[in-house]
């Protein structure tokens, strides 16, 4: 269980973030920094929050701003203040805020923040030391600058869409909010290198992150295959048969008993000892496959209908445990309320629960790496300007300090 108790030090305890956030990019940008104990403020609407409040999925499916689970995930650990960014009054309470930060996340659209008085500038002239990192769907300059994008637009102009599906369908894109949390965690990183920078130099910096270009240079194979066509002129195409699998033989989801297991045999040496596997009992058919490099046609049917015949009469869990025993990449799919359940990760402490005034008792998943003083759940979510008259009494000792 993650240490929870209040005042314990974790890694970044000391740290000050400034949540401008609006949407899941951001929040999980700056989710990464409370996790591991800087004091993240979340800076929220006055009356209706953060858009995440409005996106469930809700209890019974009926909509509260203080049960969203999107909300509830991406926001522990944080304190909330509502700020009316328009008003001069909360616009001061912002830069107070801003005196004794370390770094500041926003994602409106390219140019909300100056067009409120509070761009880059006006903020790093009240604290030289702020990094500022601005999360947009095409960056801060450029002809598309002033565009917003939903998660869809951003997959199929970032890439990951051409590389999704089947090469005689259309290309599908990811599921959930995945290219969301893709650039969240990339304005994270480059949060972290800005407090670096500004540890050692004693300046801060402006991070301008585009949704697209994280996409684009990211690690699900757009910029591998930029590469590739620029070096050799060959675009590659979906589906199984992708040169940038190099001659998989197969791959694809099984029905097993109990559900699905995934097959992913990509050289020769799983290809031989998945046919021994399947064809333990069935000598003709070990003798038909074992060394091949490719099936097509009447033989390839016969092939993958031997090997769904036998998935399928075995439960997807025993499938997998044979398939480790024999040293073949195949995994089953399990349900979140199996993975919940699952004794591995029950004995290693990968949930940790919370209490939240209006959601109850909740579990979250818990540390992504393990090490001294990291990941600590200590609280839920806030409840909207839940902090509000704490964060002010504190800005109003330290100015008193400083007077």
């Amino acid at each position: 269980m993650a240490d929870t108790r209040a005042g314990s030090a974790q890694a970044l305890s000391g740290v000050r973030v400034i949540d401008l956030s609006r949407w899941v990019a951001g929040e999980y940008a700056t989710k990464l920094f409370a996790d591991f104990g800087a004091d993240v403020v979340k800076v929220e609407r006055p009356g209706a929050g953060s858009l995440t409040r409005a996106w469930g999925p809700f209890p019974g499916d009926r909509p509260d701003p203080e049960r969203s689970a999107l909300f509830l995930h991406l926001n522990t650990n944080k304190r909330s203040i509502a700020l009316d960014l328009r008003d001069p009054a909360d616009r001061e309470v912002l830069l107070a805020l801003v005196r004794s930060a370390d770094a500041l996340v926003e994602s409106f659209r390219a140019g909300h923040l100056e067009g409120l008085g509070l761009g880059p500038d006006v903020l790093r002239a009240v604290n030289p030391r702020l990094v500022v990192t601005r999360i947009s769907a095409f960056g801060q300059t450029g002809p598309l600058r002033d565009r917003e994008a939903s998660g869809l637009v951003l997959q199929a102009a970032g890439g990951p869409m051409h590389a999704t599906g089947q090469a005689e369908r259309a290309p599908l894109r990811k599921p959930g909010l995945l290219e969301h949390y893709t650039v969240g965690r990339s304005a994270g990183q480059a949060t972290m290198a800005g407090l670096l920078r500004a540890r050692r130099t004693g300046k801060g910096a402006t991070i301008d992150v585009s949704g697209q270009e994280v996409l684009l240079a990211g690690a699900d194979r757009r910029a591998s295959y930029l590469l590739s066509a620029s070096y050799s002129g060959l675009v590659a195409p979906r589906g199984a048969r992708s040169p940038h699998r190099h001659g998989a033989t197969f791959t694809g989801p099984f029905r097993a008993a109990d559900g699905f297991v995934m097959v992913y045999v990509t050289n020769q040496a799983f290809w031989d000892r998945f046919v021994e596997l399947v064809g333990a009992e069935d000598l003709a058919f070990r003798e038909r496959f074992l060394g091949r490099q490719t099936v097509a046609g009447r033989d390839r049917e016969d092939f993958l209908a031997h090997v769904a015949g036998w998935i399928a009469a075995r439960p997807k869990v025993a499938v997998m445990e044979a398939a480790e025993s024999a040293r073949i990449p195949v995994t089953a799919y399990l349900s979140v309320s199996e993975v919940l359940a699952h004794p591995h990760f029950r004995e290693r402490g990968a949930f940790v629960a919370a209490d939240h005034p209006v959601a109850g008792r909740l579990e979250y998943a818990g540390p992504p790496w393990r090490t001294e003083r990291g990941f600590a759940l200590r609280s839920a979510a806030p409840l909207l300007d839940q902090h509000g008259a704490q964060i002010r009494a504190e800005l109003g000792e330290a100015a008193e300090v400083r007077a």
